[in-house]
């Protein structure tokens, strides 16, 4: 795992949000999530981007650390914005657990970068405690994107009740997204 890209495909964002009170369908929703982790990861990419263009150093390392942590609390308002319908309040929560998690992790790091006198490579934090520590709750985070795209991905089955009159439908809505989760090792 490479703590410099997470993606969310993080994306398990997925369920990122606050109480239910049903104002978004379950499709809105998804649809809703996805847009902010494609944000998300559209931000780190530039970010990474910008940061391997120079030579590292502690002045540059600061910025990029505090434009991931603005990404990072960007997309964990985004998410703890959006009221998500009743079937997927737990997944919700979850979702914000797992992100302030990461964001956390993130800070730590952030916190190790300071401490440097100089910065030789460019990813040099990565192979520290914090930067291993932030790559375990990296993997929660990608476990938990899998397992969000998985609950949505068998709402298909719903789709065999189309023609139902009598099921509401709710019950019948087929969710379509994709989060970009990265395969499991």
């Amino acid at each position: 795992m490479d703590i410099r890209r997470v993606f969310p495909a993080l994306v398990l964002a997925l369920v990122a949000g606050g109480c239910s009170s049903g104002e978004l369908s379950l499709t809105e929703y998804a649809d809703e999530v996805e847009d902010l982790v494609a944000e998300m990861e559209a931000g780190f990419v530039e970010l990474d981007t910008d940061w391997l263009s120079e030579p590292p150093s502690v002045d540059r390392a600061q910025e990029y650390w505090d434009g991931r942590l603005q990404i990072r609390f960007d997309f964990l308002e985004g998410v703890e914005s959006l009221r998500p319908p009743d079937e997927v309040v737990a997944m919700h929560e979850d979702s914000v657990a797992v992100f302030t998690k990461i964001t956390d992790a993130d800070l730590v790091l952030r916190a190790r970068v300071d401490q440097y006198e100089a910065i030789d490579d460019h990813w040099q934090w990565v192979d520290t405690p914090e930067g291993r520590a932030a790559d375990a709750v990296l993997a929660e985070v990608y476990e938990f994107c899998r397992e969000s795209q998985e609950e949505f991905d068998a709402t298909k089955e719903r789709g065999q009740l189309e023609d139902t009159p009598w099921i509401p439908s709710e019950m019948k809505e087929v969710v379509s997204v994709a989060f970009g989760c990265p395969p499991s090792d």
